[in-house]
């Protein structure tokens, strides 16, 4: 794998989320594109490379977040993503990881995942535990949202894989 390949579409994907993504907003849902990208190296990268990469990913999230009241939030998405990239690259050699359905269910449980574990956690913070069923139904939009671009975002970072480095994924031989 390429690292400074990786490091720069790390920033260009912060960037398009921070400048961009605002505008295609429905009602305050937005797509989490850095999670589309952790997605796609759980998916295609080697397994070491795959949980660093999630692990750096969710590094850049939790810096690009604000934090809740008084409680500093770095290394909440870096433990997320980096747990919920060590389950999907255990389950993905039981799918075909260039299948839509495999993308579109990775991203969506991904996002869900992440968005409930960073929800819960400014509950706690802000000792609000009443409001649980909101922070699920805006996981849950965002999640769907999210998972609607990942076919795209995948066919483009596909499209990327010798620049990336990630080497094509395993075949089935007839012999």
């Amino acid at each position: 794998m390429h690292w400074i390949a990786f490091a720069i579409l790390t920033y260009l994907i912060v960037v398009v989320q921070a400048a961009a993504v605002p505008f295609v907003e429905v009602h305050t849902i937005r797509p989490d594109l850095l999670v589309i990208v952790a997605v796609y190296y759980a998916l295609a990268a080697r397994t070491y490379d795959a949980l660093l990469a999630c692990w750096l990913i969710g590094l850049a999230i939790d810096l690009t977040s604000l934090s809740y009241t008084e409680h500093a939030n770095v290394g909440l998405h870096a433990f997320s993503l980096g747990l919920i990239a060590f389950v999907i690259v255990k389950l993905r050699d039981l799918t075909f990881r260039d299948s839509v359905i495999t993308q579109l269910i990775f991203t969506f449980v991904a996002k869900l995942a992440l968005s409930l574990l960073a929800g819960v956690y400014m509950l706690y913070v802000v000792h609000a535990p009443d409001r649980f069923g909101e922070v699920l139904v805006t996981g849950a939009y965002a999640a769907v949202y999210t998972a609607i671009l990942a076919p795209y975002v995948h066919w483009f970072l596909r499209r990327l894989r010798n620049l990336l480095g990630i080497g094509a994924s395993h075949r089935l031989r007839v012999h």
